[in-house]
Parts: C-alpha cells; sequence; structure tokens
C-alpha cells in the first residue's frame, strides 16, 4: 500500500477556492461527502469546526495538513486541495497569519489509528520538501495530480515504525551549554528531557530532570550542611564567619559554572527511525525509559517519548 491508494481524482480539488483555512476545510469536507467517503457529514463537520491545535500540520508556507479522528467516517479518506492564491490561517489572537496554497485533510475512524498515523506521517515528510510541493502547484487538473509518482512511490509498511510517531528535528542541548541555562530552557518550552548533542550532531548523552533533580537536591543539602546552625564554625560574625560565607560564596559560583556534561547521562538509549514501534515500546518498558533520541547514520534525526506513544495511539 502506498499514498497514491488514498489520493483518488474524485477527493482531489483543483483549483481549491478558498481564502482561509476553515473555507478550505469545508471545500475539502465537502468533496469527501460527494464521493461518499463520509457517513455522518455533520459529525464529522462539527468535529472539524472545533479547530483543536492538535489537528493542524503547517508546513511552512508550503502546506496545511488537516487531520481527524471520528466515527462519522468508515475508512481512512484523504482529499487534496491546490489553491491559486495562498489560503490563510491565522496565528492565535495575533494579526499575524500564515499562508499555504495546498491543503490536505484527512479523516480516519479511531478503529484505523496506525495507518491513520502512518498517512498523516508520510504526507507530513512528503509536503516538507519544497521541490515536491512545486511539482503539486504545477498540476492543472485534479486527475494529474491524482497520477503524481511521488504518491505512489512512498510506500506504508504493514506496521508502525518509530518514523512514524517521533518528533522530528528536535530540541537539543550541546555538553558545553551551562546547566542553569539548559534548565532554564527546559522549563521554558516544557519538556522533560533533551538529547545532548555534539557539534556533529552526534548523541552523546541525555539530560532530563531526573539528572537536574539530582543536581539540585545536592546543592540543596550542601548549603544546609554549610549553613551551621547556632554557634558552630561558620555562624556569627567573626573571621571564621566571614571566611565560610566567603566560601560558600566560591562553592555556589563553581556550582553556577557547572556545564551540562557534568551532569548529564552518558549511556543513552538510542533507536533507529525505521524500527518497529513495538520493539521500542517494549525496549523502553523494559529498561524504564521515558524518552530515546532516534538515530540515523550516526546523527541524531528524532526523538520520541513514551507520551508521543501514548497521546499519538488514542488520539488525545
Amino acid at each position: 500500500m502506498n499514498l497514491a491508494d488514498f489520493v483518488l481524482p474524485d477527493r482531489v480539488v483543483v483549483p481549491l477556492r478558498a481564502a482561509t483555512l476553515p473555507e478550505a476545510a469545508r471545500v475539502l469536507l465537502d468533496r469527501l461527502v460527494s464521493a461518499g467517503a463520509v457517513s455522518q457529514p455533520a459529525r464529522l463537520r462539527e468535529r472539524a469546526a472545533e479547530e483543536r491545535p492538535e489537528d493542524l500540520v503547517g508546513l511552512g508556507d508550503r502546506a496545511f495538513l488537516l487531520h481527524y479522528r471520528s466515527d462519522a467516517v468508515r475508512d481512512l479518506a484523504v482529499a487534496v486541495g491546490v489553491a491559486p492564491a495562498p489560503v490563510e490561517r491565522e496565528l492565535g489572537e495575533s494579526d499575524e497569519t500564515q499562508s499555504a496554497r495546498v491543503i490536505l485533510l484527512i479523516a480516519a475512524p479511531p478503529r484505523q489509528a496506525a495507518r491513520y498515523l502512518q498517512v498523516v506521517g508520510a504526507f507530513a515528510r512528503l509536503l516538507s520538501k519544497p521541490a515536491v510541493v512545486e511539482q503539486i502547484l504545477a498540476f492543472p487538473d485534479a486527475a494529474s495530480l491524482a497520477a503524481f509518482p511521488a504518491f505512489a512511490e512512498l510506500t506504508l509498511r504493514d506496521q508502525l515504525v518509530v518514523r512514524d510517531l517521533m518528533t522530528e528535528r528536535p530540541r537539543s542541548v550541546a555538553p558545553e551549554t551551562a546547566l542553569r541555562d539548559a534548565a532554564l530552557d527546559m522549563v521554558r518550552v516544557g519538556v522533560a528531557g533533551l538529547p545532548v548533542v555534539d557539534a556533529e550532531g552526534r548523541v552523546v548523552g541525555m539530560l532530563s530532570q531526573r539528572e537536574l533533580l539530582q543536581h539540585l537536591l545536592a546543592k540543596y543539602l550542601q548549603r544546609g550542611a554549610t549553613a551551621a546552625p547556632g554557634g558552630g564554625p561558620g555562624a556569627g560574625g567573626g573571621a571564621g564567619g566571614a571566611g565560610g560565607g566567603m566560601a560558600g560564596s566560591a562553592a555556589e559560583a563553581g556550582q553556577r559554572q557547572r556545564t551540562v556534561r557534568d551532569v548529564m547521562t552518558r549511556q543513552v538509549l538510542c533507536v533507529s527511525p525505521d524500527q518497529p514501534l513495538a520493539e521500542v515500546a517494549a525496549m523502553m518498558t523494559n529498561k524504564d525509559v521515558d524518552r530515546v533520541p532516534v538515530v540515523s547514520e550516526g546523527r541524531l534525526v528524532g526523538f520520541l517519548t513514551r507520551g508521543d506513544i501514548v497521546r499519538k495511539l488514542i488520539g488525545s
């Protein structure tokens, strides 16, 4: 099975007449309804009208990929549209917009979760290539677009692999990064771990909340030990007290200079993009690992977490 099996001429709209992304979604939904792919049109329209952030993959200024999991369709269905002018999407509450001319809409019933993830991932990878999008924009009608060889060349496997669920181009950190800066970055973007990557893109370690907690706890206990309650050395206003304060300040300064390399985990379980997902999930469970870097030819290409697997398989 390949992507061409899902791009059917009666589900392709060329040209797609729409100025905004919601308008484009309505046109593509109507096309799926007229093609007989939707068993409960009103229900699918209601689902699309929710406009959940997780329903959309924006691929720069090249394409928008809308995807829904709903019982309103009997089988996985794909509609494709190519607009003669950019279709705009509003970015939150700001005045900024994002635009693209290629719009895809994918709908699948919950029971087809694995195939749905494969198809969404495959289209996202294909449309991330500027040259492919340029070719799609050049097709004059639905029949020629449906016959695009690139769709037939992208084969779908019989089972999910890591590539289907991983986060591509993940955030990472260099081993020389100051530990404080790395910790603040993790808090700011809301991630529980970062792969540590050298200048050549090779994974050399992992920094997670576990390592940060161990470092912070040791620092906290050290502070408590040097606080010297009562009248012992390091307390009071004498020379010993001043010296203790200076020593404490020097120690804290040293702690602030620690880098990611000092605390990162060096033994890291890495996986390949083409490893079966079931195999990797079992490895993560058996080794009690929450997240794994994905490497190809020795370099970081993705990141996979237990949360990714659970959220994507249950559709949350």
